[in-house]
């Protein structure tokens, strides 16, 4: 089976269904299942929006997308419809940019550990702590960062930290382990994944929130790699530089497992800039393709 992990969407969320359906067709394979690793940006009106998102959505309107999705045109609501026909909803884990006390109220009235967060059911957000077969693989969910503002759900994480050791196959965190890379002289990651990683011992860990594509990292018997941002700003927010002006998919923001194999690759493919725009049509996209 194929799984397809996508990193950090902020907002972006037709532009992530449009990579889903482009990865299926041009590589010709089935995806069994489709997973966010946080970040997706899910916010139930523009007056929830915390103050980092607010500022990149001026001048990134792709951002505002997931608004697009909780009210959709005929349009859009048309397209995600025929994107879903070809491929998996998506399951994702909370990041450091969402709603989460909207989030835990979804879950509250669903009495559930996955509940849709959008009417056409394009995006389903699994709370933190859960364990849930995909694509015959236990699958942990792990969401937020360890910081100065935020922490893991404590109970969450204890629960995985006294888990058996093997008892799960992948585990899914918005954070990455310490040490995943290097900034101005800084080691950055958690501490606090690390150890849960070397302890529970799945036989992957797909992690995002640091925006570049880093793995695979050695945990044990685990490999760990970290997806880069799935679309990023159009400009440098501290030169005003041009960086991606199309809005187009980055490469190593998308990684394939082969489940039979346990072979994960980084999607380099060249069709990636072909998801791009500030207001992607899907529909077109996806009768395109």
């Amino acid at each position: 089976m194929k799984v397809a992990f996508f990193g950090d969407v902020h907002g972006r969320v037709v532009h992530a269904l449009g990579a889903a359906v482009m990865l299926r067709k041009r590589r010709g394979i089935r995806l069994d299942a489709l997973i966010q690793v946080g970040d997706l940006g899910s916010f139930p009106s523009p007056e929830r929006l915390d103050d980092a998102t607010r500022r990149f959505i001026v001048g990134n309107p792709a951002e505002g997308d997931f608004f697009r999705l909780l009210d959709p045109s005929p349009q859009l609501a048309e397209g995600v419809r025929s994107a879903l026909e070809q491929v998996p909803a998506f399951l994702y884990v909370s990041g450091n940019h969402e709603d989460h006390d909207w989030l835990a109220a979804l879950h509250q009235a669903a009495a559930a550990a996955v509940t849709p967060v959008d009417p056409l059911g394009a995006y389903r957000h699994v709370a933190c702590g859960n364990v849930i077969e995909v694509a015959g693989q236990r699958t942990a969910f792990l969401g937020r960062i360890e910081s100065d503002a935020m922490d893991y759900d404590r109970a969450a994480y204890e629960t995985f930290l006294a888990a058996e050791p093997g008892s799960v196959d992948i585990l899914v965190t918005h954070d990455g382990p310490h040490g995943l890379s290097e900034y101005r002289g800084i080691l950055r990651g958690s501490p606090k994944l690390s150890r849960l990683i070397e302890h529970l011992q799945p036989r992957l860990h797909v992690g995002g929130h640091y925006h570049h594509e880093n793995g695979p990292r050695r945990y044990g018997s685990t490999l760990s790699y970290t997806l880069a941002d799935l679309v990023g700003a159009k400009t440098n927010h501290r030169t005003s530089e041009p960086v991606n002006p199309r809005q187009q998919i980055k490469a190593g923001s998308i990684g394939v497992l082969d489940t039979e194999t346990y072979d994960f690759e980084y999607v380099h493919d060249a069709w990636l800039a072909e998801v791009s725009g500030d207001e992607l049509d899907l529909a077109a996209l996806v009768d395109a393709g």
